[in-house]
């Protein structure tokens, strides 16, 4: 019989189901713990992405500047313009190039982050593939958000922060604040199978409607 600390490692380890690092068109890292962006910038900078896509959230604006950056960028600026709960960016790096723009206030953050992230590929066509990077235990709803809400042909790889995770997998289940964190996300990989079907079928049905009025348009001016 399984023991609790095997039961307990096992659902980490579906949570945090993470890929081998990969050659990609870009690398997305999404908002929340810094060690995020640290990881993600190493990885820009030892050439594994010649574009590197950074969603910060309103909280993470002051530690922006602690990030080795190949450009600088003063976001704390550019916020001071906007109403706090609307500060969520998109910073873009890439051939010498730094650019910054505000993304949708909507509910559910990861949610947000990707219907975003979906708009922005849709704008760059030559984007192939991504490496998406955040928390071992945030991959499971961020690989299911990926796989319904990104352009289609879209390759994805999903990576893990190293080192972050291996206390958690070893003493989640020990500590409440751990305890507290694997559980809710738990839940919320519940709550976002639902979220996702939903939304997936919305844009699916809105992007049906648009083909069948350009058609309809064609039809006429045949």
């Amino acid at each position: 019989m399984m023991s609790i600390a095997g039961l307990a490692s096992r659902l980490y380890d579906r949570l945090a189901e993470s890929d081998r690092c990969q050659k990609a068109d870009v690398i997305f890292v999404l908002a929340g713990r810094e060690s995020r962006k640290h990881f993600a910038v190493r990885l820009f900078q030892e050439g594994w992405a010649p574009t590197l896509l950074l969603s910060v959230g309103r909280f993470e604006i002051r530690r922006f500047s602690n990030l080795e950056l190949p450009t600088s960028l003063d976001l704390l600026a550019l916020a001071s313009a906007t109403e706090p709960r609307r500060r969520h960016y998109f910073v873009t790096f890439g051939s010498g190039t730094t650019s910054a723009r505000s993304i949708a206030l909507t509910p559910f953050g990861t949610l947000r982050e990707i219907l975003a992230f979906s708009e922005w590929l849709r704008e760059k066509r030559g984007i192939r593939s991504v490496t998406m990077v955040s928390s071992g235990f945030h991959l499971k709803r961020v690989r299911m958000c990926c796989q319904r809400l990104l352009p289609n042909g879209t390759r994805l790889s999903f990576v893990a922060v190293p080192d972050e995770g291996r206390y958690l997998r070893a003493h989640w289940w020990q500590e409440p604040k751990a305890r507290k964190l694997i559980l809710s996300e738990v839940l919320k990989v519940v709550v976002y199978n639902l979220l996702c079907l939903s939304t997936a079928t919305r844009m699916h049905s809105a992007a049906s409607l648009s083909q069948g009025r350009l058609g309809a348009e064609l039809v006429k001016l045949v």
